[in-house]
């Protein structure tokens, strides 16, 4: 008999949209996993949420602690809405909890999100913690999911996620491997919230723009695209290196935003390049 799980998964990422839940039946059959998306929902933060999970990086250890339990309160709130909504039986819940610190050089990787509370709440047994372990035994702890990648997207050359963060998963000599490629959705969205929007819908505020050679230099010239695999990025790498040297150039924000993405999509492509691509690559975000 084949096994059979129905799990609801949850995700905040780092660029803060909100919260994605999905309830999905997995089955593993003759050795091989197959999944069934049965139903979704995106809860945006409002304006407060949104704001109490950026300034995160910058409390004091009690102040997250607070934190840690109010947003897991809330998210089990959440799931149990969803639940009850869609009259779902569930085997277990998976959430990742919101990044606030990743810094897996100083073995520091910190996701909030209590998962207790969401245990407590929800009534369903609740994994979570997913990073740590691997950052304790030297690991980068991102990106996340690239053995979920080979179990259910082998037929792809490789899996790009564009989230707050680029990153890439994909197999060599039998391998999976995976690693941070650059900033993707964060940086684009800090410069949109500047002109009075939550992102840029389509790219019309960056398609309006100009390139700034000097800056598209300047960004592709960051240590970090030196560096070998695997390696991982965080909010703290956004703030540190990229902000101040996009900020020390006094052009306008939609120049800023239209040299972001050429710094993107160049980045991405040179990462596809040298892995064999362009190829079938499955692409989410």
């Amino acid at each position: 008999m084949p096994e059979k799980y129905h799990v609801i998964g949850l995700m905040s990422g780092t660029s803060l949209d909100g919260l994605d839940i999905a309830f999905v039946e997995f089955i593993l059959e003759n050795g091989r996993w197959q999944y069934e998306i049965l139903a979704t929902d995106s809860v945006a933060y409002d304006s407060a949420r949104k704001n109490e999970l950026g300034r995160s990086i910058h409390l004091s250890e009690l102040e997250l602690a607070k934190l840690d339990t109010e947003y897991g309160q809330w998210l089990g709130k959440e799931v149990r809405k969803f639940i009850d909504a869609n009259e779902l039986r569930v085997d277990l819940i998976a959430s990742h909890g919101h990044t606030v610190f990743h810094q897996p050089d100083r073995s520091i990787t910190r996701q909030i999100g209590d998962g207790q509370s969401i245990a407590d709440i929800s009534g369903i047994t609740t994994i979570c913690d997913f990073r740590t372990l691997d950052v304790e035994l030297g690991g980068q702890g991102a990106p996340l999911v690239p053995i979920g990648d080979k179990l259910l997207f082998s037929d792809y050359q490789a899996c790009l996620n564009l989230g707050g963060i680029a990153n890439i998963s994909f197999d060599k000599n039998g391998e999976r491997l995976a690693f941070d490629i650059g900033m993707a959705n964060m940086p684009l969205n800090h410069f949109s919230r500047q002109l009075g929007f939550d992102f840029d819908k389509d790219g019309a505020i960056a398609s309006g723009g100009q390139v700034n050679r000097d800056l598209l230099s300047a960004l592709d010239n960051l240590n970090f695209y030196a560096q070998s695999p695997p390696k991982s990025l965080g909010v703290e790498w956004f703030i540190k290196e990229m902000l101040p040297l996009v900020n020390s150039y006094s052009i306008p924000t939609e120049d800023k935003l239209s040299t972001l993405v050429q710094h993107e999509a160049y980045q991405i492509a040179r990462v596809i390049s040298s892995i064999g691509g362009p190829g079938n690559i499955f692409v989410t975000g």
